[in-house]
């Protein structure tokens, strides 16, 4: 198979482009930096029939141990751009960002430029692009517009009011996110600062920060934490393998050596099967798995 442009390689191992370091390897893995580049290479999957999976930060991605089938793209440099429109004489900051940016950058130029309302995304891992797709703490507040590529390679641009925001959820057409206008209230850069150190603070005393994992493994159920829930039916420390409910957050299942996809997944729903019968309550996985498992047996 002979791709267009020079970024696509056989074979890429996944592990090393997910937070939880997990994952065989992908057929194919383009790392595009151009839209150009990007499009192309779309294009070509699809006259080709090729399946296509997205990993940004991999910080939300459960990639399975035998691998992914087909195409893997990973937004490269030229799409870690940021950029200020908006002018020095208005209220309010508006920036557009590439969908690859690392989301503590965006953090750390609120902090010294005196962007309002950030404090919530201090310490979020990731990339602005899977950010905004999940709308992880509830960042599609500030989005007004973005660029999308759908699979076949066409781009368009959506404005503020085609988009629908709900917890931990875009109303998204398949594609990938390429570049995303954000707007911020303008504050005093002290205060800015003050609010993201208080709010990285939090964070480190309180989530699972010092092993590999994908953040948050279930969604909150309405009216309710999922990670009390968990915690409340004495999961912590509860291990399949080497995957493991951390102990100091009960929604974060950490990779304690060389947990495999399969750990994982049985072990979140060992998880769900136990708050299930104890509270009733449905948990929803919020991390996202690309490919496929090995068969398994499900807990009831």
């Amino acid at each position: 198979m002979k791709w267009p442009g020079t970024c696509v390689r056989p074979d890429e191992p996944l592990a090393n482009h997910t937070s939880f370091r997990i994952g065989g390897p992908a057929d194919w893995f383009a790392e595009p930096s151009t839209l150009d580049d990007l499009v192309a290479i779309l294009r070509e999957a699809d006259e080709q029939g090729i399946p296509v999976s997205v990993v940004g930060g991999g910080t939300n991605t459960l990639a399975a141990d035998r691998g992914v089938q087909g195409l893997v793209l990973h937004l490269g440099a030229g799409f870690r751009t940021i950029r200020e429109v908006s002018r020095a004489d208005e209220e309010r900051v508006r920036v557009v960002c590439g969908a690859a940016l690392p989301t503590q950058r965006l953090v750390s130029l609120a902090a010294k430029y005196g962007w309002g309302e950030l404090e919530h995304l201090a310490g979020l891992p990731g990339q602005i692009g899977g950010a905004v797709t999940m709308n992880a703490q509830e960042i599609g507040q500030f989005v007004q517009g973005l660029r999308v590529v759908d699979f076949d390679g066409s781009v368009k641009d959506l404005s503020r009011k085609e988009l629908n925001f709900r917890y931990r959820y875009a109303a998204l057409e398949p594609g990938i996110i390429t570049e995303a206008i954000l707007e911020f209230p303008k504050v005093l850069a002290a205060e800015a600062y003050a609010r993201i150190r208080q709010a990285f603070a939090y964070r480190n005393t309180t989530q699972e920060l010092r092993l590999p994992s994908a953040g948050c493994a279930f969604k909150n159920p309405t009216g309710s934490s999922a990670g009390k829930l968990l915690d409340q039916a004495g999961l912590k420390g509860a291990r399949i393998g080497d995957a493991q409910i951390s102990l100091r957050h009960a929604n974060f299942i950490v990779n304690v050596g060389q947990a495999k996809c399969d750990d994982v997944l049985a072990l979140m729903e060992y998880a769900q099967s136990r708050v299930r019968r104890q509270f009733g309550v449905e948990l929803e996985p919020e991390v996202r798995l690309i490919g496929e498992r090995l068969a398994w047996t499900p807990w009831t």
